[in-house]
């Protein structure tokens, strides 16, 4: 496989002797660990826990992921102008990086998250380094295959062209209502398909009926981000037809990663409704769209959110969908959540027993929560049972 650290697409700052890059870390919410497509790869011969991130551009560590390497870490400089889903970030040394077959010395760039988010890898790869490269991506089994050539059977597969500028991968859309419309790969988001804002009210007005829940994580680039969910049982995009798939609408990240034309971004659970196969020599990828039943979705079942005001700090204040569970248990915007059962939320800064939220909200149907609210100066307890919301039901029952 051919494997190299790409610098022509990395805003290179210089600030006296300190080096940083300034570049798109891709637009997934770090909590979604489960969904992470893993890699086998060394640094400096030491095993290294490295995801696959087609929505991020370089190769890349996360503080906490250099330092178990052992490696030295020069910071950023603090006084640098960022865009739509830019970071600042530092740089390692040179270090010796494998990844599959692949070798090369190079250094990474450094990120460091919020402290308190729990993120069970050391970095991530993204597209530029491997962008060469046959890669065989199958969502569902959350693997990669390198492959020498491409298989036969994608002759009679969807193509569609891969963008040579783009520093994530960009796929173009033909028959698009933008001429130029683009679509991204986001192997470091969880989610379905997001469109962008424009597209996903157009789609909303015409799907009244379609149940919506909310989903929120921390995002690099963007913060806290929260944001409406809901199901499609058949999505056109630009002649690529994908059925039963989570939609959502493209925050401002995805949108300034995709560029100008960008259609819609695709995450892991779009992804596992498509066989996918690029070919980074050629510039195509290969799309099969799957037509049997979709895998259980792992989604937000009490329809509504409690997320600070940023990441520094502050009350979980909710944000709750009318007719969710959440909302007929009494939940309204604005409540701010005092505690999970016996657990004390608002130390979720400090507490690594709090985080992800998520873990409460996805559990299955039929689960009672009992949340401890505060509005104005009432304390309320009111008690949610966890409904279905968003595609089929996982098949282990409540207990």
């Amino acid at each position: 496989m051919t494997l190299g650290f790409v610098r022509s697409r990395c805003r290179i700052l210089v600030l006296g002797c300190v080096l940083a890059c300034v570049i798109c870390l891709g637009a997934s919410t770090v909590e979604a660990v489960d969904e992470r497509i893993l890699l086998d790869a060394t640094i400096n011969g030491k095993p290294a826990h490295m995801a696959l991130d087609t929505g991020a551009t370089h190769l890349i560590l996360f503080r906490q992921g250099a330092e178990r390497l052992g490696l030295k870490v020069t910071r950023p400089p603090q006084d640098v102008q960022l865009g739509p889903g830019q970071v600042p970030l530092g740089r390692t040394e040179a270090c010796d990086f494998v990844l599959g077959t692949g070798r090369t010395r190079t250094p990474f760039a450094v990120f460091e998250p919020p402290s308190f988010l729990k993120l069970g890898i050391d970095g991530v790869v993204g597209w530029q380094p491997v962008r060469y490269n046959t890669i065989r991506i199958d969502a569902e089994q959350r693997t990669t295959t390198w492959l020498t050539n491409t298989p036969p059977e994608t002759t009679t597969w969807f193509k569609l062209r891969i963008r040579s500028e783009s520093r994530v991968l960009t796929l173009e859309l033909p028959g698009s209502d933008d001429p130029m419309g683009l679509l991204t790969v986001d192997t470091g988001s969880s989610s379905g398909v997001a469109l962008r804002p424009e597209r996903w009210q157009e789609w909303k007005a015409a799907h009244t009926n379609q149940p919506v829940t909310l989903m929120a994580g921390y995002m690099p680039g963007a913060g806290t981000v929260a944001t409406e969910e809901s199901w499609a049982k058949e999505l056109a995009l630009g002649g690529l037809v994908l059925t039963e798939v989570p939609v959502m609408p493209a925050n401002t990240v995805q949108q300034a990663i995709g560029a100008a034309g960008f259609q819609a971004s695709l995450g892991l659970a779009a992804l596992k409704r498509m066989e996918l196969i690029v070919d980074g020599n050629l510039g195509i990828a290969y799309l099969r769209p799957k037509t049997g039943p979709p895998p259980a979705y792992e989604h937000n079942r009490l329809g509504a959110v409690f997320v600070p005001p940023n990441m520094e700090g502050g009350d979980l204040g909710a944000r709750v969908v009318e007719g969710s569970p959440a909302y007929e248990a009494g939940v309204r915007n604005g409540d701010v959540l005092l505690k999970i059962g016996d657990l004390d939320v608002t130390k979720w800064r400090t507490d690594p027993a709090v985080l992800p939220l998520t873990r409460f909200w996805e559990r299955p149907p039929g689960s009672r929560l009992e949340l401890t609210l505060k509005r104005g100066t009432q304390t309320l307890k009111i008690t949610a049972v966890l409904r279905q919301i968003l595609g089929p039901a996982p098949a282990s029952p409540v207990r």
